[in-house]
């Protein structure tokens, strides 16, 4: 109703618009945010759009702080841009649909000998977000402010399925001979891998620099079946 603005002040990369509220009462108007419950700010929105309660609405920049400035009043005080605060922006990262983390492994086709040295390495598919992919989330549900969340991979978990891990660690592993995620089996069997990724989150807003939204996400990795096998060994005479 106000057409409150969000996010950056235009022209100032560096300040942001922030808000307040006050009851709306009878008497005279505060100046600041601030002030107790009355009567009159429960019943005044009973005839107008909006559930109330109804409340003054302040408006100053930050960073440097500026003086509160009174803009109006609203029967919708679920709808002011203060709302948008790092749990809000903690939750978007909880929405935001993240990359599942798979498994190539070496020897190839997910067989491998007993004591053979077996190498893992992380693969990202292709849907959901994987770490540093950028999800730009509808303005309509952030008041139009343009939030873009950034999922990094926090640490990872290899799960080898015979009791053994790696991890947590931030290396993604890597194929013969390099890769520094080894793992070697002491008897035949088939046992269920997987590696499990925790991501952290990072937002922008109206193309800010980039805020740490705190908390994690897990994420189970995709389980795969490897089949560990015995090998024999056999002289032969020359032309058999």
């Amino acid at each position: 109703m106000l057409e409150l603005e969000g996010g950056h002040v235009p022209g100032t990369p560096q300040q942001f618009y922030d808000y307040g509220i006050s009851p709306y009462c009878g008497g005279v108007a505060p100046e600041e945010p601030g002030g107790v419950e009355c009567t009159v700010m429960k019943i005044y929105c009973n005839d107008k759009p909006g559930n109330g309660p109804a409340v003054w609405v302040f408006q100053r920049r930050i960073t440097p702080d500026t003086p509160w400035q009174r803009q109006g009043y609203t029967c919708y005080p679920n709808l002011i841009p203060g709302k948008v605060d790092m749990d809000a922006l903690a939750a978007a990262l909880h929405r935001t649909t993240l990359a599942t983390p798979a498994l190539h492994i070496q020897p190839e086709h997910n067989l491998t000998l007993v004591t053979l040295p077996t190498y893992f390495e992380l693969e990202w598919p292709k849907a959901g977000f994987q770490p540093d992919e950028l999800d730009v989330l509808n303005p309509r549900d952030w008041f139009g402010m343009t939030v873009t969340v950034r999922p990094t991979l926090d640490s990872v978990t290899y799960d080898y399925g015979d009791g053994a891990t790696s991890g947590p660690t931030t290396s993604p592993g890597g194929p013969y001979p390099t890769g520094d995620i080894v793992h070697s089996y002491p008897s035949a069997g088939t046992h269920t891998v997987r590696a499990d990724a925790v991501y952290r989150g990072y937002v922008s807003i109206d193309e800010s620099d980039w805020i740490e939204i705190p908390g994690t996400v897990a994420i189970p990795g995709t389980p795969e079946e490897l089949r560990v096998t015995t090998a024999r060994n056999h002289l032969y005479l020359p032309g058999n």
